[in-house]
């Protein structure tokens, strides 16, 4: 199996190698679940696919064009090497592509450390310096920057369609306060969106001698629909053993899950589903968090992370991934970022992926929470020329789905990063569900916090800890509402 997996990949690397030799023109794997074809050229249409369509005409003052970044999704090096990996080469592509036909220089000024960003960005904006063109950093700081009105939105930027296949339009209207009005960039122009998105991992050695299954069963489970919170916590219960014989539960030992913090449990909770948030009838949030089905999931999750010897709570970075990567750990609940990993990478044993396990057998689909250091982007409202900005960003985003995607998704992630192709279709199904919820993102006083705080207290005491900060979360709401709307 390995060897025929090897030799796939040198297959596809050497007609990715011809692509670009060609233009990049050729016809490529779909990086998306629901589309079969990709783009071929700017002004052809494959399989109801849309092409990028912007004026050849766009000038502006503007001969460079500056990044603000966390991380470096966008940039990269000036000039291309044989050593480039193939995710390198694709983005050392699509910038060359934008220079060119935009006649700019784009420049990139990546923070360290990335926290900073945000800052950086505020005060910039906030002097009223057109120093950036673009802010990119991660969620949980951009939204904050979006909600004081530091970004223009998508009614200013007149080339940007998120009706595009290259942009997220489900996932940038779920975090948007009003429904009718957009302010960030996310989609293809943000590799790590697929990074970032919550998963399943499992052991297959362990599978088959502490439960007798075949990776074939677990996959099984996700086909017919029964691959719920219950059925997770049922094959994780059990599997301990103290393999060091000092009696003492720890990293050491065999387990069915080991983790990290609250994030896997706040995942889970938001990947289970259900919706913690909807619209009122005037398009703005509306949180429906505190209901009894919230109460029972919580109860699931409180019975699969509590209480239970088969379940360890590493206290370190990269401990939980050292315990997974050596045989130690059946399953580890984290993001498609862990495959890169050296744990991951120098691993002896197989593993397999699956996608977030649901709350019942009756929930569509499948759902995985896209979490919260993802990269989003945004326009200051200080720029000059938001119109020939916004070409700019709606090319980048073309020119990411046709390049970095590709490269990222289909070969790092699925080629060189999976170790069977039942994988390869569990992450196609994962990245269908992809979602997130206007709660998880946002903080509103606390409140975007219960499950965090469950996980913390230990025990489902959600119902106090809703109370705690339902008035200061409500108001924190009302007033980014009024805020909006003192704006318009």
């Amino acid at each position: 199996m390995k060897h025929l997996r090897k030799l796939s990949l040198l297959l596809v690397l050497a007609m990715l190698a011809t692509t670009a030799c060609n233009g990049g023109n050729d016809d490529t794997k779909d990086t998306e679940a629901d589309t079969d074809t990709r783009i071929v050229t700017d002004s052809e249409t494959v399989n109801n696919e849309e092409a990028l369509e912007l004026p050849d005409d766009l000038t502006s003052e503007y001969d460079v064009i500056s990044f603000l970044t966390a991380e470096n999704i966008l940039g990269s090096a000036d000039e291309l090497t044989e050593d480039m990996d193939v995710l390198q080469q694709a983005m050392y592509e699509r910038t060359a592509a934008i220079e060119e036909r935009f006649a700019v220089d784009l420049q990139f000024t990546e923070v360290r450390p990335w926290q900073d960003t945000q800052n950086m960005a505020r005060q910039s904006i906030n002097a009223g310096s057109d120093d950036y063109q673009f802010v990119f950093t991660c969620a949980s700081h951009m939204v904050n920057l979006v909600n004081e009105g530091l970004f223009l939105p998508h009614s200013e930027l007149p080339w940007i369609d998120i009706e595009k296949p290259w942009w997220n339009k489900e996932y940038i209207q779920s975090v948007s306060l009003h429904e009718d009005e957009q302010y960030i960039l996310f989609g293809d122009i943000s590799y790590n969106m697929t990074q970032r998105t919550a998963c399943v991992f499992f052991n297959v050695q362990l599978l088959e001698e502490k439960l007798n299954m075949q990776p074939e069963d677990l996959y099984e489970l996700v086909y017919n629909d029964e691959w719920t919170i219950d059925k997770f916590t049922e094959l994780v219960s059990g599997i301990y053993e103290d393999t060091n014989g000092n009696t003492v539960n720890d990293i050491d030992d065999i387990h069915g899950l080991t983790y990290l913090g609250s994030d896997p449990f706040n995942w889970m909770a938001f990947s289970s589903g259900l919706e913690f948030s909807g619209r009122d009838e005037n398009g703005y949030p509306e949180i429906n968090v505190n209901n009894e089905t919230t109460l029972d999931l919580l109860d699931k999750l409180c019975k699969l992370f509590f209480n239970n010897e088969a379940v360890f709570k590493s206290s370190a970075n990269p401990d939980f991934a050292v315990a997974f990567g050596s045989g130690k750990s059946l399953f580890c609940v984290n993001r498609f970022f862990m495959t890169s990993w050296q744990q991951f990478r120098e691993m002896t044993d197989d593993y397999g992926i699956l996608p977030m396990p649901k709350y019942s057998e009756d929930i569509e689909g499948y759902h995985s929470t896209v979490e919260s250091l993802v990269q989003w982007g945004g326009i200051p409202v200080t720029v000059s020329d938001p119109v020939f900005l916004s070409a700019v960003a709606e090319a980048l985003a073309y020119e990411s789905r046709e390049r970095t995607t590709p490269a990222y998704y289909e070969t790092t992630l699925k080629l060189k990063q999976t170790r069977d192709e039942a994988s390869m279709e569990m992450i196609d199904m994962i990245m269908a569900g992809r979602d997130t919820d206007y709660l998880y993102i946002n903080p509103l006083g606390g409140l975007g916090n219960v499950f965090k705080n469950v996980f913390n207290a230990g025990q489902n005491n959600f119902a106090s800890i809703y109370a705690s900060v339902e008035i200061a979360g409500q108001t924190a709401l009302q007033e980014l509402i009024e805020a909006y709307e003192d704006r318009q």
